[in-house]
């Protein structure tokens, strides 16, 4: 997913940022009860990480309460810890923005919000590579 974001205290500087993740899940049927997957990959975010490892979860509470939750923690250029949360919500109106766009609040390491973020997955140029990478693994 890429898109910009904007720091509180300088809101008319929009900024690059591009999120690149893996899912995975042990129990498929915690999707359906809303345990959702837990993620990881790297994040750019301009002026605060180049390329750094996150990890978190995104929630699967699409079927229950119509969103699906994300949150990332990850370390920036500096050395302090950040997180990226936000959640999908889903309408009937507007479904495929449901399922691309992502409204997202950046905060510090003292959990400070320091700034507001808009990603968005391509499904046009995206979905087929993603669908590509889902694996079902069964453990014994």
């Amino acid at each position: 997913m890429s898109g910009s974001f904007w720091l509180l205290d300088a809101p008319t500087d929009e900024r690059a940022l591009a999120v690149s993740f893996e899912a995975r899940t042990e129990d498929v049927r915690g999707l359906v009860a809303g345990r959702g997957f837990e993620v990881a990959g790297t994040i750019d975010a301009e002026g605060i990480a180049a390329g750094s490892d996150f990890s978190g979860s995104v929630g699967s509470r699409l079927l229950h309460e119509r969103r699906i939750p994300y949150r990332f923690a990850f370390f920036g250029d500096d050395g302090r810890r950040y997180e990226l949360s936000g959640q999908r919500e889903w309408s009937g109106l507007a479904p495929v923005d449901s399922l691309t766009l992502l409204p997202a609040t950046l905060y510090d390491d003292s959990g400070e919000e320091i700034g507001r973020a808009t990603l968005r997955f391509d499904w046009r140029a995206d979905w087929g590579r993603w669908l590509k990478s889902w694996r079902v693994r069964l453990s014994r």
